[in-house]
């Protein structure tokens, strides 16, 4: 007979002695929506990280951003700029404002973990409270699968096409599918294939991704550079759309006037949007960073420049192919573009399809897989850490894919993808609640201990687990935007300057509520401002390192902390920070 109890410890998350005994000392109590469900053990994946596991340098986040810069939705990010009436030149005095601002939320939201070694679902029970902090934690969930779905749906269209230049023939393969369903049988059996060929990636924690981030990295930029400099160099300039003839192309009007100014605000405010998940869940990643430091000058410039020279080079691209096949209308996509080539082309032309494919291929598993699958396994790590640690929930992340439907997301045929799309209403608000929090009502003061205990004695308990000021200021930031949200994703009429408003979205929405919540704290300020924990319970500060190559650690509090149960206050003697 098979034992329950046996079965059930098999299946929690594999705690290693040595964390146990440090952590013992903390309770933990996972929140899954309203249920407190009471947990003993702690989480590796959640806890602030030991200096061992801190491993990314600045050309670590130079490798991170170039992996995830260098993508599909980048590339085609011209035409939704030129398609509000944009010329070529704005969209691009737009791109470089847009990837500005990102890069200094990027920054901003970045400190928090790499100077406390804690991610997106600490900083929440700080911000929201214990309980509350179960909302913006599910929203990014949602967030993650659904932009998981259909970054893999990509990559399977990428991978379709280089296959195609292998084989053909699988662009005539039997379709199962009715017309309704928006898709082929090759195009479901790539994009399952690429989830399967994901899942072994998913294997490689965190904390070693330098070496696969600089390799995708490389393979990418020559890759786009190559394609940059052929387009060029085959049209003797850039194309049409360079050519003044953007407008009459793309098939709209020239916005002028006060329509200019409008199209520019919600074109860099887009910018901002477009990313705002990976802004708001920055610190997932800069908490491996090895000093605070080493996030700040790498994002400042790489996340600017790959954003700016992948929209340019997408551009230009389609530019080129709309002279030399005017037929096949735009070809903003990649891989669409790259099909043509073929079919256009000799056995010279399938080499290269071959090559490029395999390079998009490698990037775009690399954006989904760090900005959307194991982003999705964080936050599932800290509502299960018992039973879902990093990995398990990376699995079940990119597992999800399949019933998201991708193909019908993307397709039109949905709503779904519209309101995803502008999620920014509802995530630029906690963002700026999350830093205003971090900056100035706690002047970066955090006491870690008490993000792992729901309990009253936390001060992230607040009351009964909720901060109640959130709320509030998350609902003054999100409620001016949401008239020209629901604009943008239904029929519904509303007027002008409502959607003058939503143009503003991402940093009306995180200033509103920033400031609200900040004033709403100094008139009524929440118990223990300024309080840190008096010692560094976790092991977490001192100089990163690797761990030696012997069974005892070079790192003395690290040293400690594989010491035996008795020796458990040894830890204990290792002073905060101030």
């Amino acid at each position: 007979m098979v034992n329950r109890d046996a079965v059930l410890a098999k299946l929690q998350v594999p705690q290693r002695k040595e964390e146990a005994e440090v952590w013992e000392q903390t309770r933990w109590v996972g929140v899954m929506i309203m249920i407190v469900m009471a947990d003993e053990q702690l989480n590796r994946d959640n806890v602030p990280l030991p200096p061992h596991r801190r491993t990314w340098g600045s050309w670590s986040y130079v490798g991170y951003w170039c992996a995830t810069g260098i993508n599909i939705s980048g590339w085609t990010g011209g035409s939704s700029l030129l398609s509000l009436g944009l010329s070529v030149g704005e969209a691009m005095a737009v791109v470089v404002v847009g990837n500005l601002l990102v890069a200094g939320a990027c920054i901003l939201t970045g400190l928090f973990g790499a100077e406390w070694h804690v991610g997106f679902p600490m900083w929440n029970r700080m911000t929201w409270g214990m309980k509350a902090s179960f909302f913006p934690l599910l929203n990014r969930i949602a967030l993650s699968f659904t932009w998981c779905a259909t970054q893999a749906w990509f990559g399977g269209q990428v991978l379709k096409t280089l296959l195609g230049s292998i084989f053909p023939a699988i662009y005539h393969m039997h379709n199962p599918f009715p017309v309704s369903t928006a898709m082929d049988g090759s195009d479901f059996m790539c994009f399952v294939l690429f989830l399967v060929l994901s899942i072994p990636l998913l294997y490689i924690p965190p904390e070693h991704y330098r070496i696969p981030f600089l390799f995708t990295s490389a393979i990418s930029t020559i890759t786009v550079f190559a394609l940059f400099f052929w387009s060029l160099a085959r049209a003797h300039g850039a194309g049409p759309l360079i050519g003044g003839q953007a407008m009459e192309i793309v098939g709209v009007e020239k916005a002028r006037g006060a329509a200019l100014g409008w199209a520019i605000v919600y074109g860099i405010s887009s910018q901002m949007g477009s990313i705002c998940a990976g802004i708001l869940n920055n610190s997932d990643y800069t908490r491996f960073a090895v000093h605070p430091r080493a996030q700040i000058l790498s994002q400042a410039i790489v996340i600017p420049v790959m954003g700016i020279l992948t929209c340019l080079i997408g551009i230009v691209c389609t530019s080129v192919a709309a002279e030399f096949y005017p037929d096949e209308g735009l070809l903003w996509e990649p891989y669409t573009l790259l099909s043509v080539v073929q079919k256009n082309g000799g056995p010279g032309a399938r080499a290269a399809v071959f090559f490029a494919s395999l390079a998009f291929l490698v990037a775009q598993f690399g954006i989904n897989i760090a900005g959307n699958a194991v982003s999705g396994g964080i936050d599932l790590a800290s509502l299960f850490p018992k039973w879902i640690n990093i990995r398990r929930g990376s699995y079940l992340t990119t597992l999800m894919a399949l019933p998201m439907c991708p193909w019908a997301l993307v397709s039109g045929a949905t709503v779904y993808i519209s309101v995803m799309s502008g999620y920014a209403t509802f995530l630029a608000p906690m963002t700026g609640m999350m830093v205003f929090d971090y900056m100035f009502v706690r002047n970066k003061k955090v006491k870690l201990s008490s993000l792992y205990l729901c309990t009253p004695d936390s001060i992230y308990y607040y009351v009964k687990g909720v901060n109640w000021r959130a709320p509030i200021a998350w609902v003054c930031g999100v409620a001016p935007l949401f008239p020209g949200f629901l604009t943008s994703v239904s029929t519904v009429t509303v007027p002008i300057g409502a959607t003058h408003l939503y143009y503003l979205c991402w940093p009306l929405g995180f200033a509103i509520s920033g400031v609200v919540f900040l004033a709403l704290s100094k008139i009524w300020p929440p118990a223990g401002l300024g309080e840190v924990d008096e010692y560094d319970i976790f092991g977490t500060f001192g100089e990163p390192e690797k761990p030696s190559s012997s069974d005892q650690p070079r790192n003395p509090v690290e040293r400690s902390a594989m010491d035996s149960k008795d020796d458990l206050e040894a830890v204990q003697i290792v002073p905060m920070r101030e």
